[in-house]
């Protein structure tokens, strides 16, 4: 029963072995096939994923521009009912709220597109140049 059970642990700890250096071999972003694309297929994928990009920003510019109309429409009916009932509280709230929370998206960073990097790299290693 040792014996059997030494043979499992060492082929448990080999494919444990196998399985992170096979994965460490694929640089982040990296999709199967990546080697065989040519310069005009990664810059097409390149190009898709700006435009992948571009609508995340803009859906998230959207919700934004949502939020600050309802938070313009509580200040407004705020300043007409002259803060009756504790609606300018909350139209104060709001605001700072959506200032608070502006100023924390604009301090991050954006975060890395590891397919772009990937993309860009293999760009770089093929020595490809811009199409005309």
């Amino acid at each position: 029963m040792t014996h059997s059970r030494t043979l499992i642990c060492m082929a448990a700890l080999g494919a444990a072995l196998w399985v992170a250096e096979a994965t460490a071999a694929d640089p982040p972003g990296a999709k199967p096939g990546d080697d065989a694309l040519t310069c005009d297929q990664i810059y097409a994928e390149g190009m898709a994923q700006t435009r992948q990009d571009q609508a995340e920003r803009e859906k998230r510019n959207a919700e934004r521009r949502g939020q600050a109309h309802a938070t313009a429409a509580l200040i407004t009916g705020a300043a007409m009912t002259g803060g009756m009932g504790g609606t300018a509280q909350a139209a104060q709230m709001a605001a700072e709220a959506q200032a608070t929370t502006a100023m924390a998206d604009a301090a991050k960073p954006p975060a890395p597109n590891v397919r772009m990097e990937h993309l860009k790299r293999l760009w770089a290693q093929k020595h490809c140049v811009m199409p005309k």
